[in-house]
Formats: structure tokens, C-alpha cells, sequence
């Protein structure tokens, strides 16, 4: 087979099924509950009205002696939270030249995954817009952004595999850079998910992103020290965004109209983990700028408080839904 998306949550669902809709031969391997879910098919639509639906799913059986076929490309699309116990399985359905394409929020999973296929290519990618489950068998795309891989000679034969216009991939010569840019904006994952609100929602309120400004002003800290050149992702230059969101609501809704164009239902994908009592990626997100900051003597006191609030919730101690105002003194911003 060519693809196989390793996990179908929402985005290897919404990936694997764009590739289909691009007539690539794509397997898939899905735990039991999500395979009899999407037994009948998957719909993915967009905000730009794109609205297609893919039938008769190849599901991979990852306990089979071995895949008939490896695939050329592996799409890991678990959580960072879930490599570690998948590693068995991966290691079922490659073969010798698959090339392993890692695609998840944060920092740290395309090491850990070297660390464990030596052997192989393992490359980062980025997921750059929001997908969220609108039904069973329905993805939706609410935002801009598509696959943004490495610039290298096996990634540029994968152009031929994204014709879907509502999923695209571009090709990057500074990945590092933009990883840490992106890493930029998901810092307001765990801010939406502890409002409880939609993305929209939650970024039209001044003290949501006075937090988010603080956090980003962080982060941008350590990758100066780090020596990473941020790209730009946005209408703003990275070191610009957080000034943007300190400003006052009637301005920031003139200025930031093209970051406010997404669907009114779009959440983070922490909102889904901690709503529905899963692990979050919290780690690999605000605490891997801490970490990184540790090693370079930076401190970054808002995004550990970020931290510690979301690993409060997760143990049930705290529970999301918090008003602006109010995280804002808990988090001392």
C-alpha cells in the first residue's frame, strides 16, 4: 500500500480520508471501537465547503504474522502520550524502506521514534489547522492550514499524494523553526480547553489572550536563546503576536479578523482529551518550553502554572469551564 495512517482520531482520520478522496491506497490501523465506528464510512467537510465522504476502510490487523504489503509511508498520528506502547505494533506493519512521518502536537516524538527504528526515516511533520468530530463518521476541518513536512527529496514525492483541495501540503527548508512557531499558536490549547468555550469564543476575550501573550512571550524567549529563527504563520511576525492579543477587544477584532475566520464550533483537540477524561499532551506543549527553558537558565513561570493547572484537572481536583478573569489570577498573568 502506499499510505497507512496509524491512528484515526481526528487528524489521521481526516488525513487518511483526504488521501483516499486523492485516490491513494491507504490502509489503516484504528483500535476495535474506532474501526466499528467508521465501519460504514467517514465524511470530512471544511469551512470552505468542501464535503466529501470515503467508503470501505482497509483496516490492518496489527496482531497478522505480517502486512502483505508495508507501506511506503507510515503517518503516525497518536498522541506523544501514546508512542510508547504502540511501538510493538508499528514495528508489525513496517518494512525495511517505509518512511515514518510523525505528526504530532509539540515537541520531542520524531526523537523518541528514531530512538526506536534507527534504521529508518523518521521525519517531524506539522498538522497546521483544527479538526474536530462533528458526528461518528464526520471530521471537520475549521481552520487554515494543512500537512507542513521538511523540504527533502522524500517529501516532495509525497506532493502527488495531496490533489484534495481541502487538505494541502507544503514543504518547509527551516522545520525547526516552524515547529517552534506552530508551537507558538497551540500554546492556547490548554487555554481553551480550561474556558470550555470555542476557539472563537475564547480568543474574542482580552484576559484569555493577555495569558496566551504571556505564555508566547516565554516561549519566544527560549527560542532566541536556542538561536531558532521563527517563521512567519501568520499576518504578524512571531515576536508581533502577542502584542496583538494584548490589545483591547475592539481593536483586536478589526486587527486579527483573518485569525477569528474559523468555524464557530473549532476547539482545541486538549478541550477533547480533558472532556472526555484522556491523558493530555500538556507536556509536549507548554511543559516543552519549560523543560527547554530549564536547560538554558530561562524561566517560564506562566507556562509551568499552565501546566500544573491542566495536570490538576486531570486528576480531578479542578474542572475545566474557568472564566477569564479568574485564570488569569490563578495563573498570576
Amino acid at each position: 500500500m502506499e499510505h497507512l495512517v496509524f491512528g484515526a482520531g481526528l487528524i489521521g482520520g481526516y488525513l487518511g480520508a483526504a488521501l483516499m478522496v486523492s485516490e491513494r491506497r491507504v490502509g489503516w490501523v484504528v483500535r476495535a471501537k474506532t474501526q466499528q465506528k467508521l465501519s460504514n464510512g467517514l465524511r470530512i467537510t471544511d469551512y470552505q465547503d468542501n464535503d466529501k465522504r470515503v467508503e470501505n476502510l482497509h483496516f490492518i490487523d496489527v496482531n497478522a504474522a505480517s502486512v502483505d504489503e508495508p507501506p511506503k509511508v507510515l503517518w503516525l498520528t497518536i498522541k506523544c502520550t501514546a508512542l510508547k506502547a504502540a511501538i510493538d505494533d508499528v514495528r508489525s506493519v513496517i518494512g525495511p524502506e517505509t518512511l515514518i512521518v510523525c505528526l504530532q502536537n509539540g515537541l520531542g516524538a520524531e526523537a523518541y521514534m528514531q530512538s526506536q527504528f534507527p534504521n529508518h526515516t523518521v521525519i517531524r511533520g506539522v498538522m497546521g489547522a483544527n479538526v474536530a468530530e462533528l458526528a461518528e463518521d464526520h471530521l471537520h476541518r475549521g481552520t487554515l492550514g494543512g500537512i507542513d513536512l521538511p523540504r527533502r527529496p522524500e517529501t516532495e514525492a509525497l506532493q502527488a499524494s495531496f490533489q484534495f483541495e481541502g487538505l494541502s501540503l507544503s514543504l518547509y527548508d527551516n522545520l525547526e523553526g516552524l515547529l517552534w512557531a506552530k508551537l507558538q499558536l497551540n500554546l492556547n490549547n490548554p487555554l481553551n480547553a480550561l474556558s470550555n468555550i470555542p476557539l472563537k469564543d475564547e480568543l474574542e476575550q482580552r484576559d484569555f489572550r493577555r495569558i496566551l501573550a504571556a505564555a508566547m512571550d516565554e516561549l519566544i524567549l527560549v527560542a532566541q536563546q536556542k538561536g531558532i529563527e521563527l517563521p512567519k504563520l501568520t499576518a504578524l511576525p512571531p515576536a508581533l503576536i502577542p502584542k496583538l492579543m494584548r490589545l483591547p477587544n475592539w481593536l483586536f477584532v478589526r486587527l486579527a479578523a483573518k485569525m477569528l475566520a474559523v468555524d464557530p464550533k473549532a476547539r482545541s483537540s486538549m478541550w477533547s482529551d480533558l472532556s472526555n477524561g484522556r491523558k493530555s499532551e500538556i507536556d509536549f506543549l507548554n511543559g516543552a518550553v519549560v523543560d527547554e527553558g530549564k536547560k538554558l537558565g530561562v524561566s517560564c513561570p506562566v507556562n509551568q502554572a499552565i501546566r500544573e493547572l491542566i495536570y490538576e484537572v486531570e486528576a480531578g481536583r479542578e474542572a475545566i469551564g474557568f472564566d477569564a478573569a479568574e485564570l488569569r489570577r490563578r495563573l498570576s498573568v
